[in-house]
């Protein structure tokens, strides 16, 4: 009798043990990728100073970003049982009076389980546009992350893809902290003053006497995301945006935008509540059941091993 309970015993720690890797080294590379349905939005609220063109005036505003990011299944790279993804970003900036400050649409294709960009997809654009993305709009290299940091963030710098600059820079890990009861990591991308474009303006507006000139327009931003780190999520993010004109003389002139703009309570609360069930699902696979298992295998395997012993024991005393 006691053989058969030592052979159970055994058989069944061998199985806790092989169940318990199996989750941690199959079960959870498997799961751990973005499901191709996303469908996300984000709202950001702040004070601005706003540059209006149709009065050439400056005004204090109170702005809204309504960034919304959804899932697209028709591209060919985004397969059911495939490892890429493609998003579609459409942000839409407006004042108190629904006035258009700006707005802006993004399609990239990226890996599921790291969420960096891929440059072998097709179809990929950032535009700033009305109509149609141009043949500039198409050749951005995409590059970093975007809008979601990889499963099992490490407190490490990562590369984060900005979309006025149209390339990654680094997002640097500054320390721990909490959002909504939620321990988060803090990443802070800091970009300073940079030329993205050159437009025509009038002269009045960098200071020339001319009619009209070419400007650079440059851009600086301090965008700071805090992710929770098993699900890489962003649950709160701020930015710290500023674009402004500069002559042929190299001055500053007009400030067309100066805000700084950040996650409503409502988006910070869907986000929290977001990261928080899907950290625990993989928690519960990553880790906490795979410890489980694999120490009741070790009591049961042991218990069994130390059963037949005895029992062999027992019959070698009889």
């Amino acid at each position: 009798m006691r053989r058969v309970a030592s052979l159970v015993l055994v058989g069944l720690g061998i199985f806790s043990l092989a169940l318990g890797a199996v989750l941690r080294f199959y079960v959870y590379p498997e799961l751990a990728v973005v499901p191709l349905d996303q469908k996300t939005e984000s709202v950001a609220e702040g004070a601005a100073k706003v540059f209006y063109p149709k009065e050439l005036v400056v005004k204090d505003a109170r702005l809204t970003a309504t960034r919304k990011v959804e899932s697209n299944l028709t591209v060919p790279e985004a397969k059911v049982d495939g490892d890429v993804m493609v998003w579609d970003q459409g942000l839409v900036v407006t004042d108190s009076e629904n006035q258009l400050v700006s707005a802006l649409k993004h399609r990239v294709c990226l890996d599921r389980r790291t969420n960096m960009a891929l440059q072998q997809c097709t179809q990929q654009y950032v535009t700033d546009a009305e109509g149609d993305p141009t043949a500039a709009d198409k050749a951005v290299r995409q590059e970093g992350l975007n809008y979601k940091f990889p499963f099992d963030t490490q407190p490490q710098d990562y590369e984060y893809f900005d979309t006025t600059l149209r390339k990654a820079t680094t997002a640097r890990y500054e320390g721990t902290d909490e959002v909504g009861g939620l321990e988060v990591y803090k990443f802070v991308q800091k970009i300073p003053s940079t030329k993205f474009r050159d437009q025509e303006v009038p002269g009045s507006l960098v200071n020339s006497t001319e009619a009209s000139v070419k400007a650079e327009r440059r851009y600086q931003n301090t965008r700071t995301m805090w992710v929770e780190p098993v699900s890489g999520i962003i649950v709160k993010g701020s930015e710290q945006q500023r674009q402004a004109l500069f002559g042929p003389d190299g001055k500053e002139g007009t400030v067309l935008l100066d805000a700084t703009l950040t996650f409503n309570e409502k988006t910070v609360k869907e986000s929290v509540e977001r990261a928080s069930e899907a950290r625990d699902k993989l928690t519960l696979i990553s880790s906490t059941g795979p410890i489980v298992l694999l120490s009741v295998g070790l009591v049961l395997l042991l218990a069994g091993i130390l059963l037949g012993v005895l029992g062999r024991r027992a019959r070698h005393v009889a």
